[in-house]
């Protein structure tokens, strides 16, 4: 049966590595499972360890290569197998697997393998599936005979009812093959094919209880690697976060654990908020791996999120530099938090015009986030581009993703447009007819703020210019009214200032010394320590 379960992306690697696993063992059990690149992998790499029974090994791998297609390569494993041990039945059953894809003639082969290990339940059930792959149609009859006999031969072996529940599971009938499979482990409750069959048949149905079948596999062969990951995965994909960083720091300890699982538990650890142990397993990584390893740049990417919170910048930037420097592997794109991490490491040490470089391609790949457009603002704003900074908090209101307060720092904005030296008279209007609109809007939404009716007088006499006609008198005698009506004054005194001196400057031009002394006098309360104030103040008749 082909059941695969995949997860969202590749992310894990590990620490010291012990000696309890099971070899080659490992990679049958993962053959049993249908993960076949896995169970090849782990094959290959204990071939030649002295525990490694030849004959069975080959006999697996054969199994790979008849099931991806590439019948030269089973035969030629087969054979390496009776070659190790021409005692072993099963490279016979390979070879008459070979056959039946053919239509040829099987019944020499399979009596010899029966003759060597004779009322085998369990070798009973490797012919029936090779009947099985072959056709289970045309070879109906046989199958049925093959369970026959198994279950006559041995009734508490697990094999012929994991292999029934298979047939249950290719049809899509998961209800009765979790409970063919939970009958298997009943009956060799040691049996990991039977419990990780069920576990991945029944997660989706009942993710507790495939995840608790698996609890307990474990605390019966806490060696096996396919379990450990299993779990692990199952945690997983549970969003159980925490168990899953824990389980996978128990199975990459195992020898026969995989490259991507190392990957996948640098992101664990990296989301369970362990920063420097994240870091520390990346980068280790990066310095073993071949640097044209996809995962390497998977991993460099993790080197830059890590020293991001870790807030070691200038680490951060050379980190970003060398992952955006890395090839980008076939299948995979930047993603914004690639950028935005990069753009915060560099503004913060110190490069501003590239961290709106690296803030620019985080919005083209989200045009529509508003942190990015206000951020983007808000650096040319510090840059004292205000047309830019204007346009970022414009699309940011055109899109309607605004607050109120991005209103205010829009009218700002265009007031700083309105503001800058050598600016032409239709964009000056343009931008203080923007600027007016959009605090208008705001006051509307919260009426009576000082900020904003200070605002709105600053329009006013950046409109007026130098002529001192009292445009912004309105706006200042209302500011000051609501200024009044505040206990805490003196937290407002710059705002009194503002006030005070337009109203003094304004007064005195119009030739009125007298309501310019009283306004200066005012001033002077919220500013006793300019002492040219005072002078001037004092200086009046």
């Amino acid at each position: 049966m082909k059941r695969k379960f995949f997860f969202a992306s590749l992310m894990l690697m590990g620490a010291s590595l012990v000696a309890n696993a099971q070899g080659y063992k490992d990679g049958i059990e993962y053959y049993k499972v249908d993960k076949l690149d896995n169970a090849k992998e782990l094959l290959e790499r204990n071939l030649n360890s002295a525990n490694t029974d030849k004959a069975v090994a080959f006999y697996y791998l054969g199994q790979i290569a008849l099931h991806q297609g590439n019948v030269a390569e089973a035969a030629a494993n087969f054979e390496k197998g009776i070659a190790a041990n021409a005692a072993n039945p099963y490279n016979y059953v390979g070879q008459a697997a070979i056959a039946l894809k053919n239509r040829g003639e099987v019944k020499t082969l399979l009596e010899k393998a029966r003759k060597l290990s004779k009322k085998d339940a369990k070798l009973e059930m490797e012919i029936a599936r090779a009947f099985y792959d072959a056709d289970p149609v045309a070879y109906a009859k046989d199958i049925e005979k093959c369970i026959k006999n198994a279950r006559k031969w041995n009734a508490d072996d697990p094999d012929s009812y994991i292999f029934e529940a298979d047939t249950k599971a290719d049809k899509r009938d998961w209800g009765n093959a979790a409970g063919i499979y939970e009958l298997a482990f009943d009956k060799d409750p040691n049996n990991i094919e039977a419990y990780v069959k069920y576990a991945n048949t029944y997660f989706n149905v009942n993710p507790e209880m495939a995840i608790s079948r698996l609890e307990e596999l474990q605390a019966k062969v806490p060696q096996s690697a396919l379990v450990q990951r299993e779990l692990a995965e199952k945690y997983y994909a549970d969003n159980l976060g925490a168990k899953a960083a824990e389980q996978y720091g128990k199975y990459i300890k195992n020898p026969n654990h995989f490259a991507q699982d190392e990957v996948r538990y640098v992101q664990l650890l990296f989301f369970g908020e362990k920063y420097q142990e994240s870091l520390d397993l990346a980068t280790s990584l990066v310095n073993k791996l071949n640097p044209t390893d996809d995962k390497v740049f998977y991993m460099k990417r993790m080197q830059l999120y890590n020293q991001v919170m870790l807030k070691n910048w200038n680490e951060a930037v050379e980190a970003g530099r060398s992952f955006f420097a890395n090839a980008v592997p076939k299948g995979s794109n930047y993603e914004v938090r690639d950028y935005t991490d990069f753009g915060e490491a560099l503004k913060t040490a110190g490069y501003p015009e590239e961290a709106v470089s690296a803030y620019e391609k985080a919005l083209q790949l989200n045009p529509n986030n508003a942190d990015l457009m206000r951020f983007m603002g808000e650096s040319y704003a510090d840059a004292e581009n205000f047309v830019k900074a204007a346009e970022y908090y414009q699309r940011l209101v055109d899109a309607g993703l605004n607050k109120s307060n991005d209103l205010f720092t829009l009218s700002n904005y265009y007031l700083g447009i309105a503001n800058n030296e050598g600016v032409d008279e239709m964009t000056k209007a343009d931008a203080l007819a923007k600027s007016q609109k959009y605090i208008d809007e705001v006051d509307k939404l919260v009426p009576g703020n000082v900020q904003i009716v200070n605002q709105k007088a600053k329009i006013a006499k950046v409109r007026e210019g130098d002529n001192n006609t009292g445009a912004a008198l309105a706006a200042y005698n209302e500011l000051l009214s609501i200024l009044d009506a505040k206990e805490d004054k003196a937290d407002y005194a710059r705002y009194y200032k503002y006030a005070y001196n337009y109203l003094a400057t304004y007064y005195f031009t119009k030739g009125d010394k007298a309501t310019a002394k009283t306004y200066y006098q005012k001033w002077l309360e919220y500013d006793p320590e300019n002492e040219s104030l005072r002078n001037y103040v004092n200086s009046l008749k």
